[in-house]
């Protein structure tokens, strides 16, 4: 089976060719953020900021699997009321790798990333999640310091399964290789898999997810075996127990968010929780439908 049997390696037809863009795309990856690092539990944490301190706050956080770079896109909207940052989780992206993860300290880490990058400041800061990154994100919401002041879930029902004894996890994965970075972009792919109309967007991920190791080649930059050595944590009763409201922002056609999902979500969180669907959008929002995303996420810390 070749590469072209594989719709969902959404860069194969580029053969290692950054796609066209459009200006706003290009104009927001200008804006080049600040990039550092915090200590947390005796690991390294990335984080990317965009916008100056003594403005509000605004923590955002990826998915599985994903990095800082993933909002490199999305935060420049926000920088001229805010100052912004995006937070790498352990084992993955520029974060150091652990013997053992948990979602728990994940929370933590985001409070020390949200304290070195300045979004106290101002106060309390909003504070976003996508994916695997909404556990931690109503975890760090249920802080009993109540330190954020809004916790937007962005595509995460809750329900997904945290705990690293999921059976397609359970046994050692060794770390891949490519040639080339052009062959490693040929492989890119969403988890879930899913078709992309933004390559532009695509291609800028994976590059950022591309790291070059001496004598090895090319290699995704994250620890193989995250998922398997993450601990979990009830989601629900976490996010049950928010300190501060929450916000449900969801793609219309995610596989993930479907209407028994989102049904069960609305009968956990109290009634005045709002639930923004993004039309036209799968999982992936932030590549799929970026600036209703932006729109979303500007009226909820209005």
């Amino acid at each position: 089976m070749n590469d072209a049997d594989h719709t969902d390696l959404v860069l194969v037809p580029f053969a290692g060719a950054e796609p066209p863009a459009p200006d706003w795309f290009t104009q927001a990856m200008a804006r080049t953020p600040e990039q550092a690092s915090v200590a947390s539990d005796a690991t390294d944490i990335e984080y990317l900021a965009w916008g100056d301190k003594g403005k509000p706050g605004l923590l955002l956080l990826h998915g599985g699997g994903a990095h800082a770079w993933w909002w490199a896109h999305i935060a420049p909207f926000f920088e001229n009321t805010h100052r912004v940052a995006a937070m790498s989780m352990a084992g993955m992206g520029g974060s150091g790798w652990k013997q053992s993860y948990s979602v728990e300290q994940t929370a933590r880490d985001m409070r020390a990333m949200t304290e070195a990058a300045g979004l106290f400041e101002a106060g309390k800061p909003v504070i976003a999640g996508h994916s695997f990154g909404g556990a931690p994100t109503v975890t760090a919401a249920a802080d009993a310091e109540g330190w954020a002041r809004l916790a937007i879930v962005i595509d995460s029902s809750l329900d997904m399964a945290h705990q690293p004894t999921r059976e397609k996890f359970t046994t050692q994965r060794e770390r891949r290789y490519f040639d080339s970075l052009e062959a490693g972009l040929k492989r890119f792919r969403f988890m879930p898999p899913q078709s992309c109309e933004n390559h532009f967007i695509a291609d800028m991920i994976a590059r950022k997810s591309l790291v070059e190791i001496d004598g090895k080649g090319w290699s995704w930059c994250f620890d193989p075996n995250n998922y398997r050595k993450t601990q979990g944590v009830d989601s629900r009763a976490k996010a049950k127990a928010a300190q501060c409201p929450l916000a449900i922002v969801y793609g219309e056609r995610s596989l993930l968010m479907e209407h028994h999902y989102v049904d069960k979500l609305r009968e956990d969180l109290p009634s005045e929780t709002p639930f923004i669907a993004i039309p036209d959008s799968g999982h992936h929002v932030m590549v799929d439908q970026p600036l209703a995303l932006v729109a979303a996420m500007r009226t909820l810390m209005a």
